[in-house]
């Protein structure tokens, strides 16, 4: 790979980070209102459940459109580990400042109401955990702490998906229907 071909990478991977950044910042809003909102538990779920394929159709309009429909394994797999760490960076600057400045303990007891059903204190107890001790603990994680764990939980998420990701992306040659649009 050439350094012009790097940076094109870079750039892409900077631009689909940050789109991707913001699904994940949506969806972690929809995941703080759903104590107020129960409607949004389904949008939370479905914006997190589209990262894989919102990844692999950005890659896809990467590898048509700057590399005429030719993608290798390896380079499709640093596209994909870039975009992931540039929107984890992008949600880890967003969770801190809402846990800095915004939530007042409000996580906290929205996992108190969590905790409070039937159905979590059998759970509770089959993992052996004592749920006020959960609580209390995530009380007490400072904003910055909650924004890199979840910062590298986001970037272990996207190393384990951009392997298949890549996988299925990858082509060799130009496909039949890429050929055609070259030639217009």
């Amino acid at each position: 790979m050439t350094y012009n071909e790097y940076r094109q990478l870079r750039a892409y991977a900077r631009y689909d980070g940050i789109y991707l950044g913001v699904i994940w910042v949506a969806s972690f809003a929809c995941m703080i209102g759903i104590t107020t909102w129960p409607f949004l538990n389904m949008l939370w779920m479905m914006l997190a459940l589209s990262t894989p394929f919102f990844v692999a159709l950005r890659l896809k309009k990467y590898r048509d459109n700057a590399l005429d429909g030719i993608i290798s394994f390896k380079r499709g797999f640093a596209y994909c580990l870039r975009v992931f760490f540039h929107s984890a960076l992008l949600l880890a600057i967003m969770q801190w400042a809402y846990m800095h400045f915004l939530d007042h303990g409000h996580l906290a007891q929205m996992l108190q109401t969590i905790f409070d059903t039937p159905q979590s204190h059998e759970v509770m107890k089959q993992v052996r955990m004592d749920a006020k001790e959960l609580i209390t603990v995530f009380s007490e994680i400072s904003p910055l702490q909650f924004a890199v764990t979840y910062f590298g939980e986001n970037i272990m998420i996207g190393l384990m998906l951009s392997f298949p990701i890549a996988l299925i992306s990858r082509r060799t040659h130009t496909s039949a229907k890429q050929r055609n649009i070259n030639k217009q």
